[in-house]
């Protein structure tokens, strides 16, 4: 017997899964919600991606996240549970209990009920949706438990559709084009570059090259998802060796914490000690001596600028100060150091140090050793078009800064 769902390329239970998995994140707190068995949910999601023949998630930062073609299909479900939902609200004024419909219902219930209106039989729609009639029975009475009120009445001659029959039908009518259309429209997808890039980024790195190349990406290739996210080396590391994330950029190490991660060089910058345009030490600090009992904003215990930090004062014989105030942040350190009495150590390359606020400016003070590398650390084994096309707009952003710089005026 031939079934009359097989139009359909996804059954609304894996609807509700896949949308519930882009809201919470992952399969267990989607089953949570839906209040299935986790193995269930994976069950219809395999079965989701292997009638469509795609993925439809990848593994991210923050959990699952969807791919170029998890988008487009992601957009139908909506669409779909949203006619559901909007049909539901009308029903629900109708009666008390609690309607069960956007939970529950599946195309043979929406299916029966319209061939039922529209053949004014339950014998007729039997015939034409090749079910016996036993089935065609079953079925409206599991779709009038779900809606607790009548779909037909009985006449001499067939059955009569009640509102919420026709309501039902009509939304049929609706949805099914929207979903027999899935297909042709994942097909019909430009044959361009997409997938997911996700860049990590750590503290006080790359603010300035890293929008420049998203935007970049973003104009020439519209079918790829970009990220950005900040955090400590560690909790980078551990997500670039999990796939959570491409790449990360921040400045470069002694070498990368695991034989499977490596770093490539960007961009020579260099530390210097920032404070407020107008702060006295501008007038009096000759020497790193001068600073010891000034006031501090540093980078976290753990990174390069903090370990350069504590080298300097090691340098002069004289313990780091105790009360630094550690920051996340390029922007809000600097944003710090305009309303406070701090001095904050920071790096930047020759363009930005050039670029500086107006009401910021560089203590006049030699540090040792001052330069340093701006690198990005990738997968060994993971190197795909995306990131190697992120590399590119990363070298060319850097690149028209150096240009620009040797073009400004001294």
């Amino acid at each position: 017997m031939i079934n009359p769902t097989a139009a359909f390329p996804l059954t609304l239970k894996q609807c509700r899964v896949i949308t519930e998995i882009m809201k919470k994140g992952t399969e267990k707190d989607a089953s949570l919600s839906l209040n299935l068995s986790q193995s269930s949910v994976s069950r219809a999601l395999s079965q989701a991606e292997h009638a469509l023949q795609i993925s439809l998630f990848t593994r991210g930062w923050s959990g699952a996240e969807p791919t170029a073609e998890g988008e487009v299909v992601i957009s139908s479900c909506n669409r779909l549970l949203q006619a559901i939902a909007d049909t539901e609200r009308h029903l629900q004024c109708d009666v008390r209990p609690l309607l069960k419909l956007k939970s529950y219902v599946e195309w043979r219930h929406l299916m029966t009920i319209e061939a039922v209106v529209r053949m004014g039989s339950a014998s007729l729609a039997a015939q034409t949706l090749n079910m016996t009639q036993p089935a065609v029975s079953k079925t409206l009475k599991e779709s009038e438990n779900m809606i607790q009120q009548p779909l037909f009445s009985r006449a001499r001659h067939g059955l009569i559709p009640q509102t919420a029959a026709k309501q039902l039908a009509s939304l049929f009518l609706r949805m099914a084009p929207i979903a027999q259309s899935l297909p042709h429209t994942l097909q019909s997808l430009p044959n361009e570059l997409t997938g997911r890039l996700s860049v990590g980024m750590l503290s006080f790195s790359c603010q300035d090259i890293v929008p420049i190349a998203f935007a970049s990406i973003f104009k020439k290739h519209s079918g790829i998802r970009l990220q950005a996210m900040q955090g400590p080396y560690h909790m980078l590391a551990n997500a670039l060796r999990q796939g959570e994330i491409d790449c990360f950029l921040g400045l470069m190490r002694k070498g990368p914490i695991h034989p499977d991660l490596i770093e490539l060089p960007l961009l020579d910058v260099q530390y210097a000690l920032i404070a407020r345009a107008d702060h006295p030490v501008h007038g009096y600090a000759k020497t790193l001596n001068d600073l010891t009992n000034e006031r501090w904003i540093v980078a976290r215990h753990g990174t390069p600028i903090r370990d350069y930090f504590e080298s300097l004062f090691h340098s002069i014989d004289n313990k780091p100060p105790i009360q630094a105030l550690e920051m996340l942040t390029f922007a809000s350190s600097e944003e710090l150091v305009i309303h406070s009495d701090a001095i904050a150590l920071l790096f930047y390359d020759d363009w930005n140090i050039k670029q500086l606020n107006p009401r910021l400016k560089q203590v006049p003070i030699r540090l040792p050793n001052p330069q340093c590398t701006l690198g990005i650390t990738l997968h060994r084994e993971r190197q795909s078009t995306l990131i190697k096309v992120f590399i590119e707009e990363l070298t060319l952003a850097i690149s028209n800064k150096q240009i620009s710089k040797e073009n400004s005026p001294t």
